[in-house]
C-alpha cells in the first residue's frame, strides 16, 4: 500500500522547520525531506540534530498536493525560521 503523507522536520538546535511530502510505503520510515536548503543543514549538523514528524496521511496525491499547499503558502516560504523556497503542493522540482 502507498501512503501518501505530508510531514515537518525540525531541526532539534534551532528550531527550523521543513514541511514537505512523501509518498511511501512506511511513513514512519526514515526520510527526512530533500528540500535544498535542508539537506545542506542535514550535511552540516547531521541526521541525529532533525526529527520528523507525520502530520497527515492520506490514500491520494490528489489531497496530500492540497494540504501542503494550504500548510506551505507564500507566508510559510518567507519566514526565516523555515527550510522551504518554494510553495508548497507541487512536489520537489
Amino acid at each position: 500500500m502507498k501512503y501518501y503523507t505530508i510531514y515537518k522536520t525540525v531541526n532539534k538546535l534551532d528550531g527550523k522547520v521543513y514541511i514537505g511530502q512523501h509518498v511511501c510505503d512506511d511513513p514512519y520510515d526514515n526520510y527526512l525531506g530533500s528540500g535544498m536548503l535542508l539537506q545542506r543543514a542535514i550535511n552540516k549538523y547531521g541526521t541525529g540534530n532533525f526529527e520528523k514528524t507525520v502530520l497527515y496521511i492520506f490514500d491520494n496525491e490528489k489531497e496530500m498536493n492540497l494540504k501542503e499547499r494550504e500548510i506551505v503558502n507564500e507566508e510559510f516560504v518567507l519566514r526565516k525560521d523555515t527550510y522551504n523556497v518554494a510553495l508548497g503542493g507541487q512536489g520537489g522540482k
